[in-house]
């Protein structure tokens, strides 16, 4: 990627100069985000923020040193159950202004965000406010790269899974607040696209895009993806193509791949295709929807995806890159995007974030998918992954030491105070420009697999499965795990969708000694030897259908729905058992 420059090294440790940079810079945002949420409802009636409360009102806000000192002796760390009254609110009927204004930020949310649950809890909600930092703007060799120089698709859902109306008075609506996933809602809110004119604006294009408004507003997720393939397939001068994940991308490159006569027919005759869930958009799309017979015709000439590598360079000859988060359980899908895209186009990470407080961190290097260089928008403090959970034991950026884990505690301008984001991360310095830490994606705390007397974390689980993935043992698209109790005693369980090798049958034990290497020779080493983890081989395109049938099940469009790396509902494991062909 040469026209990417590569950035410093991150230094291992700071100057005292930007030591002083990075401390006064966190200081001041985190005065300034405690002045503006203290008299917030949450602020003023969450028992876990009374002690607090009772410091501050005997010292009051005015100096900063004596409200830092208050906040970071007297603010425990935070859980989402201290939020869910608070929440709950926006749920009443009817929802009162009174009740929620001013709830966790000043004023009413501009949307509330639903989490993934990825985990197979109860999903969370979060309320988002207008309170976007100009120190959150990417670093400039990303703008460089996201300057438009041609059409670009984003595949992001922009619908909504409820309204909340909140009202003044009796029938006065005062605001109309969208429930939706934090990608849409975020792309909403840097638009100023309110929910009240979505109609007007069915039947335009972004400036700069392939596909109408219209297609973000397809629930059905493969619907919206086909709508997307057709408009994007069409569009020989594409520029930049962004998906949130790898895996979605991939999903597309599937559909087009699957549906190849279908679409390129479309193409040719200018027809919209019949689809599941676009009746109510389909004359919006049909405007911008024209037969091209040259388009078709050279379409079929160079076939359907997979038939060559680098058949993306080929059929968007222009393509400059394709942004998606692409660490963590979503690499195993980077072997065949490569394949896919070529040596030309290269693929970059568009950051690092939550549903919690969205963007968290940047890509340090480009070229480097996982390495990140947090933002200064929010306020992060660390826990080491050793260390007890309270917030006497938190670690300010400053203090952060190269080569330790630590986990991630937010408080934004959005309302949250030191909230565990439940993400680890290992530092791997500072910018020497900026000062702020440099990290590499380490794990979940919540995603790991419990098999005594050790637990395997997710990052674990991830770089095991590499281990089996090559064209000759099996080529791993996708996979999660759980825990395998059919025998005793239970084992790691793998659901894998990939073509196998002709040295498959080697898979389950180099998978055996990637997962126990490190016990096998211990106290416990017999009790080892009977944890060969079992490998069931799904058909393909079983995980593509379980982010539509997740999707569904909760009411949420494309983009939000992951594979966890363990899977532990029960109704999501019987269905990818049913989906199994073949167990090596």
């Amino acid at each position: 990627m040469s026209q990417v420059p590569t950035p410093p090294v991150p230094c291992k440790s700071l100057t005292s100069q930007l030591q002083t940079v990075l401390t006064e810079k966190t200081e001041h945002l985190l005065a300034r985000i405690i002045r503006d949420n203290f008299t917030t409802q949450y602020a003023s009636q969450a028992p876990s923020l009374a002690e607090f409360r009772d410091v501050v009102s005997s010292h009051g806000t005015e100096f900063d040193a004596t409200l830092l000192q208050d906040f970071r002796s007297h603010v425990p760390l935070m859980d989402y159950d201290s939020y869910k009254p608070f929440v709950a609110k926006f749920n009443e009927q009817p929802c009162k202004e009174s009740e929620v204004e001013n709830m966790f930020a000043p004023g009413l949310p501009r949307f509330l965000a639903g989490s993934s649950s990825t985990s197979g809890n109860a999903p969370k909600m979060f309320a988002k406010y207008d309170t976007v930092s100009h120190d959150m703007a990417p670093p400039r060799a990303m703008c460089e790269l996201l300057e438009p120089k041609g059409p670009t698709v984003w595949l992001a859902y922009y619908g909504y899974s409820q309204l909340k109306e909140v009202e003044r008075e009796p029938g006065q609506v005062v605001k109309r607040i969208p429930v939706c996933i934090t990608t849409g809602g975020s792309i909403r809110r840097r638009f100023g696209w309110s929910v009240d004119d979505d109609e007007g604006r069915m039947a335009t294009i972004v400036p700069g895009h392939v596909a109408p408004w219209a297609t973000s507003m397809i629930i059905h997720h493969r619907s919206f993806l086909m709508m997307h393939a057709l408009f994007t397939l069409a569009c020989r001068d594409l520029d930049l193509f962004y998906a949130m994940f790898a895996t979605l991308f991939l999903d597309i490159i599937r559909l087009l791949a699957d549906e190849w006569d279908m679409l390129v027919t479309c193409i040719r005759e200018g027809t919209i295709p019949d689809l599941d869930g676009i009746d109510h958009v389909r004359s919006h799309l049909q405007v911008h929807w024209h037969a091209d017979p040259e388009r078709a015709t050279e379409l079929r000439e160079i076939g359907s995806p997979f038939s060559c590598v680098g058949w993306a360079a080929r059929v968007w000859p222009k393509l400059r890159v394709v942004m998606a988060i692409s660490s963590g359980t979503f690499s195993t899908a980077l072997p065949k995007v490569r394949s896919v895209l070529g040596p030309t186009i290269p693929i970059c990470s568009p950051g690092y974030g939550s549903t919690e407080c969205q963007r968290i961190a940047f890509p340090y290097d480009l070229n480097d998918l996982d390495t990140f260089v947090l933002v200064a928008g929010e306020v992060f403090e660390f826990l080491h992954v050793a260390a007890e959970e309270s917030h006497e034991n938190l670690v300010q950026a400053w203090d952060l030491e190269v080569g330790e884990e630590y986990q991630i505690v937010a408080t934004t301008k959005g309302g949250l105070w030191r909230y565990p984001l439940g993400d680890v991360v290992e530092i791997a310095g500072f910018d020497p420009e900026t000062g702020s830490p440099v990290f590499r994606y380490s794990r979940r705390t919540s995603l790991c697999m419990r098999l005594l007397p050790m637990t395997l974390t997710d990052s674990h689980l991830v770089a095991s499965i590499k281990t089996i993935s090559s064209e000759d043992i099996i080529e791993v698209h996708e996979f999660t795990t759980i825990v395998d109790d059919r025998k005793f005693p239970a084992t790691v369980g793998c659901f894998i969708e990939g073509a196998l090798g002709p040295n498959s049958h080697l898979a389950a034990q180099r998978l055996f000694d990637a997962l126990f290497s490190a016990n096998i020779a211990g106290p416990n080493a017999a009790f080892f030897h009977d944890l060969t983890p079992t490998i069931r081989i799904v058909k393909p395109g079983t995980f593509m259908e379980y982010r539509r049938w997740r999707g569904e099940q909760m009411n949420v469009g494309a983009g939000q729905i992951k594979v966890p790396v363990v899977l532990s509902d029960s109704a999501a494991q019987e269905w990818v058992v049913e989906r199994v062909v073949q167990e090596l």
